[in-house]
């Protein structure tokens, strides 16, 4: 005889707020979404994307076993709310996992009339959230906990995330889970022919910085400190060359900040470029210079993969991912001296860089693979059924 409760996941639909094929970051997660689904699929179960514009075919989805559909399942209007109970009941879902959502809506219980059993919401979003006190801390509580209005799991991209929705969104802790972001190794071996700076650079050490073109991205403060590198550089050893790789709204004011420093001749904006792999691999040290909370970034993440020593902001979740002195460099942020000082310790021993981009390398090998990040997000998402008794 069964017991009473709730079935396994059957089926499964991840919700992608933006339409498809936005890139930059959106492409890691619905990169998620059919790592989870080929892995669930061997368990029996479909996995559907639901996408609020499909002008293209997905590109992060070709090849897996997840099926996209056009579906607007934000929840922010009653049409969205409508149509999703409506999908919800066509594509028999009853695992819904939802990205960067927030763990409440007071939809939520016509979901699971509609047929979700089980809600999943993941949260990757940055930045610093104010703890709330008295009333408002009080409501926020008793909101929380309104049955069936919250998600069953909150999956958090680090430890610093989890807190803030601990303690500013007052979420049950039994619910919240951090899950560090994974990434495969890129392959490293072989010669590199390819010509992407001018030749003047040839043979002089690369600092890389990969981000978007905006303030709290600190890209400024790090022009500022390679500035103030090139005034006292050691004429014993090759002066480094600056590589911003990168475009947003900040792009402008970042070009006339360059050439109001000595050093604009070597510092190069190549902006917007889908080639960044190819930067990263010819770097000699990468930089994340944030200015505010990133929650896990890839910014830091993927230079590690590379095997190159990453000196970064030490805010939001970034010491999480540079947990060692081992395997990579953390500075307080906005502090263009201790930047300086930084790269320049670096720049100038070549062993110590070795010896961090081996150690930056072996932990994303060890400890952020995404064979163990998919693995453990399907481990969330899936709903066991009950042992039969």
């Amino acid at each position: 005889m069964s017991s009473k409760g709730p079935k396994s996941t059957r089926s499964l639909l991840c919700v992608v707020p933006y339409p498809a094929n936005t890139g930059f970051a959106w492409n890691y997660i619905e990169g998620l979404y059919a790592g989870v689904s080929d892995l669930l699929s061997q368990e029996g179960v479909s996995t559907f994307v639901a996408y609020p514009t499909i002008k293209s075919p997905p590109i992060p989805l070709e090849g897996s076993s997840a099926t996209p559909v056009l579906l607007d399942a934000s929840l922010g209007t009653i049409r969205s709310i409508v149509s999703t109970m409506a999908a919800i009941r066509r594509l028999k879902i009853d695992t819904l996992y939802f990205t960067d959502f927030g763990m409440w809506h007071w939809a939520l219980p016509l979901l699971r009339l509609s047929g979700a059993t089980w809600i999943v919401a993941h949260d990757h979003t940055s930045g610093h959230r104010d703890i709330p006190t008295g009333v408002r801390r009080a409501l926020k509580w008793i909101k929380a906990r309104i049955p069936g209005m919250t998600a069953d799991r909150i999956l958090t991209v680090s430890e610093f995330v989890a807190r803030r929705q601990r303690d500013v969104s007052m979420a049950p802790p039994s619910r919240v889970f951090t899950v560090l972001n994974g990434l495969s190794l890129p392959k490293t071996d072989g010669e590199f022919h390819e010509q992407l700076l001018p030749s003047a650079y040839d043979g002089r050490p690369i600092v890389t910085c990969v981000c978007r073109a905006a303030p709290e991205k600190g890209v400024d403060v790090l022009f500022r400190a390679f500035d103030s590198l090139h005034k006292d550089w050691p004429d014993a050893h090759p002066r480094p060359v600056l590589v911003y790789v990168g475009d947003g709204p900040a792009l402008p004011q970042l070009e006339v900040l360059r050439k109001s420093l000595s050093s604009a001749g070597d510092i190069h904006l190549t902006g917007y470029r889908s080639d960044v792999h190819a930067f990263l691999r010819m770097a000699t040290v990468c930089v994340v210079p944030s200015l505010w909370e990133d929650a896990c970034p890839l910014g830091v993440l993927e230079p590690m993969a590379w095997g190159k020593p990453v000196v970064a902001s030490a805010v939001g979740g970034v010491p999480e991912e540079i947990n060692s002195p081992d395997v990579g460099v953390l500075v307080p942020k906005g502090d263009e001296r201790a930047l300086a000082g930084a790269l320049h310790d670096l720049l100038i021993d070549p062993a110590r860089r070795d010896q961090i981009g081996r150690a930056a390398r072996s932990r994303i090998a060890n400890d952020l693979s995404r064979t163990q990040h998919l693995a453990t997000i399907a481990s969330h998402v899936r709903r066991v059924a009950p042992h039969e008794t």
